[in-house]
């Protein structure tokens, strides 16, 4: 049987999110990978020894400092800014919970998928086809702050017909229909 191999490609899109905690101190070690765009902000300090590597966008936001450690680099090409300006913490919403959603839905050759996620977790990502074949599957490197993120999903070479979004964290899951035109 031919296996045609799809080429998905994800992209992850970092928002502040109105219900947020934003921490006190934040450690940034993983690098922002080329077309990631990547917000963080800190009510105090952000401390960072991370990449920021070409066609990646990172926006450090803290209330007191931005320390840029040995290690720390932004190549040539990428877009980074760090300012130190007032943060505040805000509490999450009692009782909310994982929220996802896509849009445009239905669509042609990309679709964003936006998830909230109430708290700090793990997050696996599955793209699957009608019958449940598994199409994309990948899991977040380590924990994603509670917010709001998105996710590009190029389905260009998709062929027309119904898909399954699945969202799951370490105690939530949610599944959305994507319909490809």
């Amino acid at each position: 049987m031919k296996q045609t191999l799809l080429s998905l490609s994800f992209c992850l899109v970092v928002m502040a999110a109105t219900a947020q905690d934003v921490d006190q101190q934040a450690v940034v070690s993983q690098s922002v990978r080329a077309n990631i765009r990547y917000d963080l902000k800190a009510v105090q300090h952000i401390s960072a020894t991370n990449v920021v590597e070409q066609q990646a966008t990172a926006t450090y936001t803290a209330g007191k400092s931005i320390m840029l450690n040995p290690g720390f680099e932004a190549r040539a090409g990428s877009v980074f800014k760090a300012t130190i300006a007032p943060v505040s913490a805000r509490s999450a919403e009692p009782g909310s919970g994982l929220l996802v959603s896509a849009s445009p839905n239905p669509f042609q050759d990309l679709t964003t998928v936006e998830y909230t996620l109430p708290t700090a977790t793990t997050v696996k990502h599955t793209l699957t086809d009608a019958r449940g074949g598994i199409i994309r599957h990948s899991e977040s490197d380590g924990v994603q702050a509670a917010g709001t993120y998105k996710l590009g999903v190029e389905g260009g070479n998709l062929p027309t017909g119904v898909y399954l979004y699945q969202v799951k964290t370490d105690n939530q899951t949610k599944v959305i229909r994507l319909l490809k035109q």
